[in-house]
């Protein structure tokens, strides 16, 4: 894992094999962008090409500026990649702090397919990851009837709701920052969108009269629980309050190895994240039928049935196919498999 700094800003790209393939990321902007934890997005995002085939590296850039510089930055960024870029060796999405009207001139001449890098209407990126992650669920527990509990809700976490609601599931608790809403009747697909536009994570507050505390959501009473607000946070300590039969991430690595043993032991069916958030990888790179929505959801529900079974547990056999792929390429595989710290 290399980590390049660029020249003209305070950022970095972290990225798997150097320069042998082409690389597949996000960048995020913030204050303070830790290396470590761009490492290992970049090697969850090699872990999911590799799964579904694709000789492409992960990557994962980080743009440190105070919030009213950040506008200033992420053009500086935008500037200094354009050449990677356009040559076809990096494909950047939005992530956390940027927006995908942002990075215009980078999708612009991205050569994925254009359902990932048009700017045109809203971002594509949580429709997708909500299309994957669905349909991994899905293959598990029938969402029909289903008690479902979307913990880091955003633009993700609604285009889930949407889904699952139409696939005749009830939203029984939503968190946010600002909090955990539950209600044992279900939320309409109308409330939680009307209360996201209004407030955003403040949206808890409006759906209830006191929302508990965010980590009670991990506890709630349900059969799905979609999981995603940041890494690492299903580790051990909260996988001991999982009463949910499946977990679903909608974003990289939100379990720990400690968390995802745990929810094992407890006969939790995790989905791993390179199968749940693979939708916009496979919209982008896939040359094929494989990258349309009944592509997508097919190729989702078809893997996920397969690992689910396996003895070692589904994140393992996940990993397992990523470096069977690998090695047919590679004489060594890249150290680390993954999980969140």
């Amino acid at each position: 894992m290399a980590i390049h700094k660029l020249d003209q800003v305070n950022a970095f790209i972290a990225r798997d094999f150097e320069a042998e393939v082409p690389a597949l990321g996000i960048v995020r902007a913030a204050p303070k962008i830790l290396q470590g934890g761009a490492k290992e997005l970049a090697r969850a995002q090699t872990y999911q090409c590799a799964l579904f085939g694709h000789k492409v590296a992960g990557a994962s850039a980080g743009i440190n500026a105070p919030v009213d510089e950040q506008s200033t930055a992420v053009q500086a960024f935008v500037a200094e990649l354009l050449p990677q870029v356009t040559e076809g060796a990096l494909m950047i999405s939005p992530g956390k702090g940027v927006t995908h009207v942002d990075l215009a001139p980078l999708l612009a001449v991205d050569r994925r397919d254009p359902t990932v890098t048009s700017t045109d209407a809203s971002d594509p990126i949580p429709g997708l990851t909500a299309l994957s992650a669905t349909a991994a669920a899905a293959a598990i527990r029938p969402l029909d009837g289903a008690a479902v509990a979307i913990e880091g809700f955003g633009e993700t976490g609604l285009a889930i709701a949407e889904r699952v609601l139409n696939g005749g599931a009830r939203i029984v608790a939503i968190s946010t920052a600002s909090g955990t809403a539950v209600s044992n009747d279900g939320f309409s697909l109308a409330s939680l969108s009307e209360s996201w536009s209004a407030g955003g994570a403040d949206l808890v507050k409006s759906l209830v009269d006191e929302p508990e505390p965010v980590w009670k959501i991990m506890g709630t009473a349900c059969d799905v629980l979609f999981v995603g607000s940041k890494m690492g946070v299903l580790d051990h300590k909260a996988a001991e309050h999982v009463s949910a039969q499946v977990v679903v991430p909608h974003a990289p690595i939100p379990y720990t190895t400690k968390g995802a043993i745990m929810l094992g032991r407890q006969n939790v069916v995790v989905v791993p994240d390179i199968v749940a958030t693979s939708g916009p990888m496979l919209a982008g790179l896939s040359t094929t039928d494989a990258g349309t929505p009944d592509g997508i959801e097919s190729s989702v529900r078809e893997l996920t049935n397969e690992i689910k079974a396996d003895e070692a547990g589904p994140i393992l056999a996940a990993c397992k196919r990523a470096e069977a792929f690998l090695g047919t390429w590679r004489e060594a595989l890249p150290f680390g498999r993954p999980f969140a710290p």
